[in-house]
């Protein structure tokens, strides 16, 4: 049944695309003048410098990683612990949940 129904699902999402794309507008904002594509081309140029060295900051900013200055026993093992305990805890009380089920039927 899934596969019939796919074929009319994908044909109705790009009907719906097709209708966005005729009946919008090009743009959400008009294009700039002419006398201020100058200034934004000058302002693009001056700003490459200050791209390159953000880039070369954000290199040398980031964090550490995981085994990186103890984190890994001190963070990373006892919340997969916690985890690993709460998610085979849940499994126990669902099979006892079940057996309740079984023990009390309606």
């Amino acid at each position: 049944m899934a596969r019939a129904t796919l074929p009319s699902v994908l044909l109705l999402t790009l009907g719906a695309c097709t209708l966005l794309h005729l009946a919008a507008p090009a743009a959400f904002v008009t294009a700039p003048s002419s006398a201020l594509r100058g200034a934004a081309v000058a302002e693009q140029t001056s700003t490459a410098a200050g791209a390159v060295f953000g880039g070369a900051a954000a290199g040398l900013l980031t964090a550490a990683p995981a085994h990186a200055f103890g984190m890994l026993y001190d963070e990373v093992i006892p919340y997969a612990g916690a985890t690993s305990f709460a998610i085979m805890w849940g499994i126990v009380l669902g099979f006892v949940l079940l057996r309740l089920q079984e023990a009390f039927p309606e």
